[in-house]
């Protein structure tokens, strides 16, 4: 289908960064992948005003409240929805470098760690405190999950 737009794939393969060169945008570094500088979608107060972080590919002006992902940007510095956004990254090829030189390579991804149950169970648990009951959790729910007011130090 030729009107299909893969947005998941255009956040993931076109990055801020370059879609910002290509607007000619001048931000100045203020952190760790941060930048700021002059809203260049409104260009009004505020030389600060702009915010965005190139690692997570988001911006945010603080200004006049336009924030978001490139999708977002490109729709509005161009006047037009995220579709035609869409549209253009897709037609102007703008594939971040670094997603162009692994194309065909396997990503590697950091092994998840599933966590671990607790090795014990508290015991004398008020499941009737009236911080539940305000919050509607039933009494039964609060056996089933072990939380309630533990009075005492609150060791086991």
């Amino acid at each position: 289908m030729s009107n299909w737009v893969d947005f998941t794939a255009i956040k993931l393969h076109v990055s801020l960064a370059v879609v910002l060169q290509r607007y000619q945008v001048s931000l100045r570094r203020s952190g760790c992948n941060q930048y700021r500088g002059l809203c260049p979608i409104h260009r009004g107060e505020g030389r600060d005003a702009f915010h965005a972080n190139l690692s997570q590919d988001v911006f945010h002006c603080f200004s006049c409240g336009a924030g978001g992902s490139v999708l977002d940007f490109v729709a509005a510095m161009e006047g037009c929805t995220l579709r035609e956004a869409g549209v253009r990254l897709q037609q102007q090829d703008v594939a971040a470098p670094a997603a162009r030189s692994s194309a065909g390579k396997a990503t590697v991804t950091e092994k998840i760690r599933t966590p671990v149950p607790l090795g014990f169970t508290l015991r004398g648990i008020d499941l009737t405190h009236p911080y539940l009951q305000a919050r509607g959790i039933l009494p039964s729910t609060a056996a089933e999950f072990g939380i309630g007011l533990l009075p005492g130090s609150g060791t086991v």
